[in-house]
């Protein structure tokens, strides 16, 4: 199975980070960038990529893994939403399969992005400009996407980010996420880069509406001491069950257990 980032573009993402610090020193607390999740941050980091997408560090030219599988089990084309799309890469993809697609994203300047290339390919799409934890949805959508939204955010918005995506994922719907791996329970966060966050605890923070159907993780070794020496990012093909399903499965303390994993990735990444 071909993995969606090579060696050398996560080098490229590091190297685009510490660019962007070097040149907005700013930005540094303690002599290190803050992590991603501020909205400021975001607009700082378009605005120094300009026009050039391939500057920004989430940048992809491939769809996210899983996405061709999806539609081509599906068979016929249904309605998708890509939250947080950035430059649009997935967007364009699943349009171009005919796809019904909305993209999300809170940042004009992807939307932007998204918009031309969709244009200049000449598809078409439903560009939405607004924070998905404060986005209303108005629809169900056969398949959810989130290419490392998650991990970019600050872990007081994920119960608004969870209830939102439930709300979104139809009854027998899809839903994909690529998130940033913690592989131990003592491997540390980088300075930079975005959060890690194990497999149990991703698969205990979508449950029990959202179950696991596929899993993949890929290991980049290399890297230089700010983004950790090596990193490992996971995959996640997740279905959803009926509502009637999940319901019963429900356990007494999942509100808890939600609660419980939201304070240990905030505690991890603020260093508690």
């Amino acid at each position: 199975m071909a993995f969606l980032y090579s060696k050398d573009e996560i080098v490229n993402y590091e190297n685009n980070i510490q660019f962007y610090i070097i040149h907005n020193p700013k930005d540094r607390r303690g002599g290190t960038m803050d992590k991603v999740h501020d909205k400021d941050n975001f607009y700082k980091i378009y605005d120094w990529a300009g026009s050039d997408r391939n500057k920004l560090p989430w940048a992809h030219d491939e769809p996210t893994l899983f996405l061709r599988d999806i539609v081509a089990q599906r068979g016929k084309p249904g309605k998708a939403l890509d939250i947080g799309c950035g430059a649009g890469t997935d967007s364009l993809y699943l349009a171009g399969e005919n796809w019904d697609v909305t993209s999300l994203d809170f940042m004009p300047a992807a939307l932007e992005m998204t918009r031309a290339r969709a244009a200049a390919a000449g598809l078409e799409l439903t560009a939405i400009e607004a924070d998905v934890t404060e986005w209303e949805p108005t629809d169900k959508f056969d398949l959810v996407l989130d290419h490392g939204l998650l991990h970019n955010m600050n872990p007081d918005r994920y119960p608004l980010y969870r209830e939102r995506v439930m709300r979104a994922v139809a009854d027998d719907g899809e839903f994909v996420i690529l998130h940033w791996l913690k592989r131990t329970p003592d491997e540390p966060q980088s300075e930079i880069g975005p959060t890690r966050v194990s497999r149990e605890d991703i698969q205990k923070f979508f449950a029990p509406e959202l179950k696991e159907r596929f899993f993949a993780v890929e290991e980049i070794d290399g890297l230089t001491e700010s983004v950790g020496v090596s990193m490992a990012q996971g995959y996640y093909w997740f279905k959803r069950a009926s509502t009637a399903s999940a319901a019963a499965y429900r356990p007494q303390r999942n509100e808890q257990a939600q609660a419980e994993v939201v304070v240990g990735v905030e505690g991890a990444v603020r260093g508690k």
